[in-house]
């Protein structure tokens, strides 16, 4: 595999500023696990804790048996498993003898896995068995039905079958005997998005990308050893992996995990772990706010409450205030984590106000015009980013890459905001063709062009709606044949049989006699969703 590399001129500017470092993150890791051992670095929804000399073992083990295998330097591990302590030792396993990691969402359907398998070439797959109503077990064949049948296979947890090593058995390999890896600029993690082409695009980061956006996080929030982060984003998407793993176990704090989130799950966890940080998406802000509430608790120890995805709501931060919760908005993307941040000394009310400014010194904002201007104060451009945390371009897609990241390094966003007087910028709406729910991508196109294989579907098109907890989510429209019909139920059916993942799947299905287009034949995706909302304003939102 041969991956995208740092541009010359940019690794100069960014070690002569010391924004980029010659260490890695199992480096760091390493001196974390010699500096805090008996310190509790995991804990997770069933209570279990374990500290970091029990986990420094586990990662070697699991290490060691990664070298047996015949998994080397520079090989890609795709790891599917939950917010689970064997999930994080899967993480910094690969990591630890020079792999890249590949972790992706329980979400995933297996068409998904497939894919992402075989774009990466996977040397070695670490899955779980049954998590909620997930079982890949019983589709290993079908996700490797087009590679060779030679990958190293790890299963965590009991599933319908069983698959390859299982973890548990592996826990005795002993130490690893491969020298940690020493070069920051080697890629350390492909992490997939989906945007606005079909299929998702794998984000290739080093050590020195992944680990300068979090020292800014660390330096701005004034994070060290002694913080507990509650996680309950998967660890397998940007917020979980990068904010939750890597920052935590890097500077010796504890990472609690919940595996499946409910409300009152949350907050039994936050308060007996003491947590002093957590970041997540409204939804979930909104509802420990309410059940937080409705004991009449707080979190005493709790400083932060970073919350993105979407605008916050002004009703629901100020909730959250009345409890004496400091949420603070963040903006960024798998591309360029983090963009902004509101800092602990801004005011309160940028939490609604505003999208924060930028997360440290290095990372640059940019509100740009169509000729890559800056706008002025105010101004509604595409928002742009550009600084040491900013990936290197997209696995094996020059083509997608060259669209998103030009040649001065700049990272094009594909989202409208505009910028404040104070630094600040504002997101104001999306270029792309995306939809966004509960912090989740969906390309919607990815979605229509299984809709059309629907028997007796002509078109389709496929929108994002308001939705009272994911921000929004998807509604579909098709044009069906004479006499043919399919409602919500018929297309849930028909994706799933499709193994596309279910958060993808539209939760409002109509049938027209006709898309709005243009005269060229472009459908007018603006008028379906005008019609849609109307309905919606009429009903209630979905919820």
């Amino acid at each position: 595999m041969i991956f995208p590399t740092p541009r010359p001129e940019t690794t100069e500017l960014y070690y002569a500023a010391a924004y980029w470092r010659h260490e890695t993150i199992p480096q760091l890791f390493e001196k974390t696990a010699v500096n805090y051992p008996d310190r509790i670095a995991l804990s997770d929804a069933t209570g279990r804790t374990i500290s970091y000399k029990e986990l420094h073992s586990h990662v070697e083990s699991i290490a060691a048996y990664l070298v047996k295998s015949g998994l080397s330097e520079g090989d890609i591990v795709t790891i599917c498993a939950p917010n689970w302590w064997q999930t994080v030792v899967s993480i910094l396993a690969t990591i630890r003898i020079g792999g890249v990691v590949n972790p992706i969402p329980m979400t995933y359907g297996w068409k998904d896995v497939k894919y992402v398998v075989e774009k990466c070439q996977s040397k070695a797959i670490i899955l779980a068995g049954k998590f909620r109503s997930s079982d890949l077990t019983e589709h290993l064949a079908d996700i490797l039905s087009s590679t060779k049948n030679d990958k190293t296979i790890i299963q965590i947890g009991e599933g319908k079958n069983q698959v390859g090593k299982n973890f548990d058995d592996l826990l005795a390999e002993g130490v690893c005997n491969v020298a940690l890896p020493t070069e920051p600029d080697n890629v350390a993690a492909i992490l997939f998005t989906s945007g606005t082409e079909s299929t998702p695009k794998g984000v290739v980061h080093t050590h020195n990308t992944i680990l300068f956006g979090e020292r800014c996080f660390i330096e701005t929030l004034e994070l060290d050893h002694t913080d507990v982060c509650f996680m309950a984003s998967p660890v397998s998407h940007a917020t979980g992996f990068l904010h939750g793993v890597v920052l935590t176990l890097t500077t010796g704090g504890q990472l609690s995990l919940l595996d499946i989130f409910t409300a009152a799950a949350a907050v039994e966890q936050m308060l007996r772990d003491n947590i002093t940080w957590t970041m997540g998406a409204t939804p979930f802000l909104n509802e420990t706010t309410q059940e937080l509430k409705a004991r009449g608790a707080g979190l005493s120890a709790l400083r932060y409450y970073l919350c993105g995805g979407a605008p916050l709501p002004e009703v629901v931060v100020r909730k959250a205030m009345d409890i004496g919760i400091r949420v603070l908005s963040v903006y960024g993307s798998t591309e360029s984590p983090p963009h902004t941040v509101v800092w602990p000394s801004d005011p309160p009310e940028n939490a609604w106000l505003t999208d924060g400014r930028a997360a440290g010194r290095g990372i640059e904002i940019r509100i740009a015009r169509e000729n890559g201007d800056p706008c002025d104060i105010g101004e509604v451009g595409e928002q742009w980013s550009r600084g040491p945390n900013t990936f290197l371009g997209y696995l094996d897609a020059p083509e997608i890459t060259a669209k998103s990241l030009d040649a001065e390094g700049w990272y094009h966003s594909g989202d409208l905001g505009y910028q404040l007087e104070d630094g600040s910028i504002r997101i104001s709406g999306r270029i792309k063709d995306m939809i966004v729910r509960a912090g989740q991508n969906i390309a919607a196109r990815e979605v229509e062009e299984l809709l059309v294989k629907i028997p007796g579907c002509r078109e389709s098109a496929v929108v994002g709606i308001p939705h009272e907890r994911f921000g929004e989510t998807g509604g579909a429209v098709l044009v069906m044949e004479p006499d043919c019909f399919v409602g919500v139920q018929e297309v849930y059916d028909f994706l799933v049989a499709q193994g596309v993942a279910k958060f993808k799947i539209p939760e409002r299905v109509e049938c027209w006699d006709e898309l709005p287009k243009t005269p060229s034949g472009k459908i007018q995706k603006f008028k379906i969703q005008e019609i849609l909302n109307e309905k919606l304003q009429k009903r209630g939102p979905l919820q």
